[in-house]
């Protein structure tokens, strides 16, 4: 809908007719349009037009010239707004467009001759409060120089109305997984007198749903202790679900005293059972003070970071087994002995990896933090969450579980 017209600048009367009259050739005493803007044809065009806009169910004005003074608006326009006069400038004629934020795009469409347009604006109008997408569309056969403005809103309200439920259901489903995701997870840590341990879990943001991820220490026969940390792939209530009957069943293996390449068997299978799409990765650890050797396997998980206690840091990179619920995979055991005063992090994802990074980066920040991060395990968590940047509004679930090798007596601090 496009008319070809020279702008003169002259000015529009106070008071002309209303917005829904025909737009008729002016005589002196009655300029409905600027003497000179349209020519008969141009005219005969526009009031064809307005019949055809005068029919549209949705709210329709149209504006002339850079002080957007109005020319039409259509029935639907005054049932939302009320009676307007055309002629005025729409800042006057038209004040619910400057409540929208909608006059700034008028100046944008005659400079440019572009279409332009906000969505899921809320009317307060004659019938209530209303959503509408509004859309200002050059008016002109040359759109290097468009004549005026037609502004058309949408309604939009049920699918805003709708979004809005599915944006409720959302945070009550993500309330109730971080809720059930905390009552899985151990309430308090076990603590070894021969071993020092501190875990943390933080859920990701209110735009991130709740994972899997889960950590635990066990203590078994032996005065040995198994640590363990997983993470069950996906979000939501069922991740939640799976990653609790995985850590049941762990405590159940870990207690039978069998070696961590079993246990790790035995997991993969109960995954395969739980549900055939859902896998996880887990660590699984077993430390073992009388030989201060650290048994330890892993189903697909990150390598365990060690810092030894001149400073430096070790990285596990053993063969790693596929994760949980693949199926057919082989785990092995390795055992590492541990120096007095070694700190050792498990960790889940969430710690080291963003989506702009490779994941590589992440585990070398993660390592030269470890470095630097000497103080008792519930302090190394504290530090390396702040380092790797996770917030309250992270993008995704973070657990850490650290430990420490204490000293010998009379050995100096850690």
């Amino acid at each position: 809908m496009r008319w070809s017209a020279r702008l003169t600048g002259a000015p529009w009367r106070a008071a002309p007719p209303t917005a829904d009259e025909p737009v008729t050739v002016p005589g002196p005493r009655d300029p409905v349009v600027p003497p000179g803007l349209l020519d008969p044809c141009e005219l005969e065009l526009l009031n064809d037009q307005r019949d055809v806009l005068r029919r549209l169910p949705a709210p329709v004005a149209v504006t002339y010239g850079p002080q957007h003074q109005l020319g039409y608006a259509n029935r639907a326009y005054r049932e939302l707004f009320g009676t307007r006069t055309i002629g005025l400038p729409a800042a006057d004629a038209l004040p619910e467009l400057s409540t929208l934020g909608v006059l700034p795009l008028l100046d944008q469409v005659l400079r440019s001759g572009r279409p332009r347009a906000v969505k899921a604006r809320c009317i307060l109008g004659l019938n209530g409060s209303r959503y509408y997408n509004i859309s200002c569309v050059p008016l002109g056969a040359d759109t290097n120089a468009p004549i005026g403005v037609l502004v058309f809103a949408a309604e939009v309200t049920d699918q805003v109305q709708a979004a809005g439920r599915l944006r409720e259901a959302e945070r009550r489903q993500r309330e109730a997984a971080v809720t059930l995701q905390h009552s899985l997870l151990p309430q308090k840590l076990e603590q070894p007198a021969d071993l020092r341990v501190a875990a943390t879990y933080q859920p990701g943001g209110a735009d991130a749903a709740v994972g899997g991820d889960w950590y635990d220490v066990i203590g078994i026969e032996g005065g040995r202790t198994a640590l363990v940390i997983g993470d069950v792939m996906g979000r939501g209530l069922r991740a939640a679900a799976v990653m609790g009957q995985l850590r049941t069943a762990v405590r159940a293996y870990a207690r039978l005293d069998l070696p961590p390449d079993r246990v790790m068997g035995l997991l993969d299978g109960l995954a395969m059972e739980i549900d055939a799409n859902q896998i996880a990765t887990c660590a699984y650890a077993v430390w073992d003070p009388a030989t201060h050797s650290l048994h330890y396997a892993s189903a697909g998980h990150l390598p365990l970071l060690l810092r030894c206690p001149d400073g430096t840091v070790l990285r596990g990179e053993e063969q790693n087994g596929p994760p949980l619920g693949t199926g057919g995979g082989t785990h092995l055991s390795h055992t590492l002995r541990l120096l007095p005063g070694t700190t050792g992090v498990l960790y889940t994802d969430g710690l080291v990896e963003r989506r702009e990074e490779d994941i590589d980066q992440g585990l070398d920040q993660l390592a030269r933090t470890l470095a630097g991060a000497t103080g008792t395990p519930d302090v190394v968590c504290s530090r390396l969450l702040r380092a790797m940047g996770v917030t309250a509004e992270h993008d995704d679930d973070v657990a850490v579980l650290a430990f420490q090798v204490p000293l010998e007596p009379g050995a100096s601090g850690v």
